[in-house]
């Protein structure tokens, strides 16, 4: 028999068909699980890792594949670890019963953002033992330190009271982990690091790895699902030290930064771009960034270090529905923040929403109109969605205003939710001719087409066509079938 203290899975994620990254070829690592591993090793226990869409893609054969690998093997663990975000947290529930199924003295743990926010909920599932609210390095070390369940901060889990009733115990909330230092590098040594790779659409460099270097948002967008109330840094030096270890052990030349605002502490990144200049690394890098947390100097500086795409959360152009789900920037700023990108020679792709409150169909048109003035380099579609935890998802599920009936329709690829003014209909139109008439555009085509004098472009507009074909044809279809009004 094979006993690890702690085995933690990561369901498989699938977004929906008409999703235009569904069409892209790519899967990156599960980040907070390694980060979680990591942690508990440096605290003298021993973890394992489950990717199951490394290692059982296919919902369906997880009995089998489980039975087969650990069970007939004879290896077990104390405690389950499964985090789940909202479209997946059904899998993360059948691979949680079949686990408990198999395992039942072993404790079933759930985390991620769905259970974080509906943690009441979630914990009546019969599989489920324990959630995790939050981040899970302090807590699960507790866990496993044997440390009383009512003693431990950020815990939802079930117990019987005098009488047999089953009541949920719920303890304070845990203080967020501000300095990411006491982390260690992600146990990259659990995870097949060689198959996990970026999307084709945007970034030249393989093989590529995504890095999380903090936690939080400072935003209080509407629709936006928030695990953490602040920000929590990790500094350059700890950055830099998962950058060469990605680089001399992996061979990864391209960095995909997934901080919610990778650019939000400006003098950390100035810091970083110094490192990463003086190690002289071959490597490329991508980010997420606020229109409002950029400048001309900084960018300058980020392209030398290797930056040459940056995402940008723009959601609309009209000034009052940006007011409407509280995005707290200015038009002018969007603006700026793409013009100073593209000057420093920064690739810039930008993300708008469609069905926010307070749209109609002519500020959508006014939106497309304004992106054509905007002249970004790539352009990214979402369809509203109040996630659980979001300032307005209570108030819009108490009142019905919410229709989905499956959390895997939360996907933003389709209406799921009431609009005062659009019809489902009209939204899933604007979705799709807002894509096609930007990527079908003269100006788009034709800049492109320029761009293949460079090998590795040739790729890019192969998967980006590919793409491209497949999402229309895949949404013309849902749009003229789906018969909704």
């Amino acid at each position: 028999m094979h006993k690890y203290d702690a085995i933690f899975i990561a369901p498989p994620f699938k977004q929906g068909n008409e999703t235009m990254w569904k069409q892209f070829d790519y899967f990156f690592p599960p980040y907070g699980l390694a980060q979680i591993a990591a942690f508990i090793r440096k605290s003298g226990y021993k973890p394992y890792i489950i990717d199951c869409i490394v290692d059982c893609p296919n919902l369906l054969d997880f009995r089998e594949y489980f039975t087969r690998e650990f069970v007939q093997k004879g290896i077990t663990a104390d405690f389950f670890g499964i985090t789940a975000v909202t479209p997946i947290i059904n899998y993360a529930l059948h691979i949680a019963a079949i686990v408990k199924e198999c395992y039942p003295e072993s404790r079933v743990v759930l985390g991620g953002p769905h259970p974080t926010h509906l943690a009441t909920e979630v914990i009546t599932n019969d599989a489920i033992d324990l959630i995790v609210v939050g981040e899970g390095e302090l807590t699960f070390v507790e866990l496993l330190d044997g440390k009383p369940w009512n003693e431990i901060n950020g815990l939802v889990y079930k117990e019987k009271n005098e009488d047999g009733i089953l009541n949920i115990v719920q303890t304070p909330e845990r203080e967020q982990i501000r300095d990411l230092d006491i982390i260690p590098v992600p146990a990259y040594d659990l995870l097949n690091v060689s198959v996990y790779k970026a999307p084709g659409y945007s970034h030249r460099s393989v093989p590529s790895m995504s890095i999380v270097t903090s936690r939080g948002c400072v935003g209080k967008c509407l629709f936006c699902s928030k695990v953490f109330n602040e920000v929590g840094f990790r500094s350059p030096v700890s950055i830099m030290e998962e950058i060469r270890l990605l680089y001399h052990t992996y061979d990864i030349r391209q960095i995909i930064f997934y901080d919610d605002t990778f650019t939000l502490d400006r003098e950390r990144i100035i810091t970083l771009c110094n490192m990463m200049l003086g190690e002289q690394l071959k490597i490329t890098w991508t980010c997420f960034a606020r229109v409002d947390t950029v400048d001309e100097e900084l960018l300058v500086l980020m392209k030398k270090a290797g930056c040459e795409h940056i995402m940008y959360g723009v959601e609309n152009f009209n000034q009052e529905v940006l007011k409407a789900i509280n995005k707290q920037i200015s038009i002018d700023e969007v603006f700026h923040a793409v013009k100073i990108t593209q000057k420093a020679g920064i690739e810039c792709r930008i993300s708008c929403m469609i069905g926010n409150p307070g749209e109609s169909k002519a500020t959508i048109r006014e939106n497309i109109r304004m992106i054509r003035k905007l002249k970004p380099d790539y352009l990214q579609v979402l369809i509203f969605h109040p996630l659980p935890g979001a300032p307005i998802f209570k108030s819009m599920r108490k009142n019905n205003k919410i229709f989905a009936q499956q959390w895997e329709e939360y996907n933003f690829t389709k209406p799921i939710s009431v609009h005062e003014t659009l019809t489902l209909k009209q939204i899933r139109w604007y979705y799709i001719y807002m894509y096609a008439s930007f990527y079908f555009s003269p100006r788009f085509i034709f800049r492109e087409l320029l761009k293949l004098n460079r090998k590795e472009q040739w790729s890019k507009i192969y998967w980006g066509a590919r793409a491209l074909l497949s999402f229309f044809a895949k949404n013309i279809v849902a749009y003229v079938s789906g018969g909704k009004k």
